[in-house]
């Protein structure tokens, strides 16, 4: 999940794998620190590094390090440094690949196309095998280029509408069914200092481009930009009139990745991910259930957003099938793995559909809600819709529900630019 982390005191920096040993590289100063080499007689002849991104669930880290281990114990001749990256990920792992000496495994939400044409990721059709029709083909998709899939799903985390049941009975309000539905909800649960709705501290979060889904749009189609359309300028001029009805809340102690809001009932629903069943259970009992983003309208469909990270292989590493071997160890053949790592310490969808079929904890409450939701209602976002295509579009709906700039004139405007980034992708 790439949100904000609220658990600290994990260790930093590296721990190198070799046969019969682990050997700490915890760096004071410089979080991305080399580290150790392996000790002398340790019998592996490669050395892969492996980057994740900070997560904030407790026990993540010895987790990759235990897997790490185990690899090694099952190929002595490859040893692993597991490298755990704190601070903004993203920009470090852009800048690590663009050089010989980048991670030969790392961790990312999206692949662009520029990724594959600068050898920064590389084909995993093989790492996947026969077991591909085994993963979500929602999954998969966005990072398919040309016919060939870049990377390996690690977690899947769904993201939708969280409620308490209580503050609903109370307040005499149904699971509402649609959008119009879901806004009266939202203003009638505002009471006090009881807010309706938490979607983030900007009063916005992802309801702008959820809502503009659930009236059928993705906002891309291929290599079009397809949001200078009636059906989103109708979506975000419904989300300027939620925004301008006080019953989102905003300016909290937390974003809205962190459940506590719907906990201390700061607001009475909230958008936020599978990860969040646990501290609801936790706090709140069977005081809380979940559904899907309604539909915009008769032509619309429900929505819940389907996030995640993959895992993928620099396509510049000198160990590159010694990188793929491991790889498919751990995250396509690993499903005892794979399933520890979702539930043992967070909450998300291990990747492998038959691994998740067998997960006891997503059979029964909330989770299966969610679970079911996501059945009928996943959607992933489109692979061309990346961080600079949809740039344009993010200022359009903080000029349009903040600003109260004109819906069509602002979307037109700004579907060029997204068009003109769009026209400079690489073909595939």
């Amino acid at each position: 999940m790439d949100r904000p982390l609220t658990r600290r005191g994990l260790l930093k920096g590296s721990v190198l794998f070799v046969a019969g040993a682990a050997v700490s590289a915890c760096s004071t100063g410089d979080p991305l620190a080399k580290g150790t080499s392996a000790p002398a007689g340790s019998g592996a002849k490669i050395t892969l590094t492996h980057w994740y991104h900070e997560y904030g669930e407790e026990g993540t880290q010895q987790a990759a390090m235990k897997y790490a281990a185990d690899f090694t114990k099952a190929n002595p001749d490859i040893a692993v440094k597991v490298s755990w990256i704190p601070g903004d990920y993203a920009t470090k792992w852009t800048a690590a690949v663009l050089t010989p000496d980048g991670p030969d495994v790392y961790e990312v939400n999206d692949v662009s196309p520029n990724m594959v044409k600068a050898g920064q990721v590389t084909a995993l059709d093989d790492v996947l095998g026969a077991e591909k029709a085994d993963f979500n083909p929602k999954v998969l998709q966005p990072y398919t280029w040309g016919g060939q899939v870049y990377a390996v799903p690690m977690i899947i985390d769904p993201m939708l509408v969280f409620y308490r049941k209580s503050l609903f009975q109370k307040a005499g309000v149904s699971v509402p069914t649609s959008f119009a539905e879901f806004a009266a909800a939202a203003k009638k649960l505002t009471q006090g200092k009881q807010k309706g709705l938490f979607v983030g501290n900007d009063g916005i979060g992802d309801l702008g481009q959820m809502t503009s889904w659930s009236n059928g749009n993705l906002l891309v189609d291929d290599r079009k930009i397809t949001y200078d359309d009636p059906k989103v300028a109708e979506a975000l001029t419904a989300v300027k009139d939620l925004y301008d009805s006080k019953a989102m809340l905003q300016g909290y102690s937390t974003d809205w990745w962190d459940p506590g809001a719907l906990i201390n009932g700061a607001a009475a629903m909230q958008w936020v991910g599978l990860w969040a069943v646990p501290g609801l259970t936790e706090a709140l009992g069977d005081d809380f259930d979940a559904f899907p983003l309604p539909p915009f309208g008769p032509g619309g469909q429900a929505v819940v957003n389907m996030g995640g990270w993959v895992q993928v292989v620099n396509g510049k590493s000198r160990n590159l099938e010694a990188a793929k071997k491991y790889v498919r160890w751990l995250w396509v053949d690993n499903t005892a793995a794979q399933t520890d790592w979702s539930l043992a310490y967070g909450f998300h969808i291990p990747p492998r559909n038959s691994a998740a079929a067998k997960a006891d904890k997503l059979t029964s409450g909330p989770a299966k809600t969610v679970m079911d939701a996501v059945a009928a209602h996943g959607i992933k976002q489109p692979a061309l819709w990346t961080a600079e295509v949809r740039q344009p579009f993010e200022d359009a709906i903080t000029a349009i529900v903040k600003k109260g700039a004109d819906a069509r004139k602002t979307l037109a405007a700004a579907a060029k630019r997204s068009q003109d980034i769009l026209d400079k992708v690489p073909v595939l």
